[in-house]
């Protein structure tokens, strides 16, 4: 898959990128047409990971743990 995407043009890698954002944003409605809850939900969830994102890589910016990583 790597392959595969590092093979394809800047407009090709642009045109994948927002065609698998219309696929979720499709699958998403779709979804909400038949019960609310994913409208509540899935925005919820989302914005809950970016927030965790953003505050693991503030605590701790390059991913350097204690120093004990050379055990392994």
């Amino acid at each position: 898959m790597r392959e595969l995407y590092e093979s394809l043009s800047r407009k090709e890698a642009r045109m994948l990128h927002w065609s698998g954002a219309g696929v979720a944003a499709a699958l998403w409605f779709s979804m909400a047409w038949r019960s609310a809850w994913p409208l509540v939900l899935v925005p919820m969830i989302g914005g809950s990971f970016l927030f965790l994102l953003r505050r693991n890589r503030r605590l701790d910016p390059l991913g350097h743990g204690d120093g004990d990583d050379d055990l392994f």
